[in-house]
């Protein structure tokens, strides 16, 4: 926090809170009432930072959509290959994606009823997690690890790849807790079938 200035240290701070009272009451139990409290702010200074609790519930999920986004890049970063990298980054970032779920149980029983807010989530770090997946695809084919694609068909993998990475994230975490399936669907997208 020593980088940030007075606004960013306060908007820091109540989303910390935020998480807290969320993970505590969920989302429909909490209001900015509970989050300033926790917080040790006035609902005043709420609402000059957020209009509402949605408002912080979009800050709070981005905040940990880009934690999850980062673990799963660094526990790639030291992979031989770029399949490798591929491997790693899928399997880190759905298995970060179950941990922040079974965090945050009460919100995720509250909004994963609503496939259009699932929806949202997932587009809010997509390009993020587009340019991760393209760095790897660009290595691969350098490489001639992945020589089922040249370079002008990159944009098209890589969104085919996110999809796959998308719908085993809402198979896995909506409808199963087997970990090594994550594993096996993981080397299945990068070594193929």
């Amino acid at each position: 926090m020593k980088n940030m200035d007075k606004d960013e240290i306060v908007r820091t701070e109540i989303l910390k809170s935020a998480e807290r009272v969320f993970q505590k009451w969920g989302f429909n139990k909490t209001t900015m009432e509970d989050i300033a409290r926790e917080a040790g702010k006035g609902k005043s200074t709420l609402y000059y930072y957020y209009k509402s609790k949605e408002e912080i519930l979009d800050a709070v999920i981005d905040v940990e959509f880009q934690k999850i986004i980062q673990k799963a890049r660094d526990s790639a970063l030291n992979a031989k290959s770029a399949k490798d990298r591929m491997i790693k980054y899928i399997v880190e970032s759905i298995n970060e994606m179950k941990d922040k779920i079974s965090t945050y149980t009460i919100i995720w029983d509250e909004i994963k009823r609503d496939k259009n807010f699932v929806s949202k989530l997932r587009e809010k770090c997509q390009k993020k997690e587009e340019q991760y997946v393209q760095e790897i695809l660009v290595a691969g084919i350098e490489n001639n690890e992945f020589s089922f694609i040249d370079k002008s068909e990159i944009p098209i993998a890589t969104k085919a790849i996110i999809g796959m990475i998308h719908a085993l994230e809402l198979y896995l975490l909506l409808e199963n807790d087997d970990r090594k399936q994550v594993d096996i669907a993981a080397r299945f997208i990068a070594y193929g079938l």
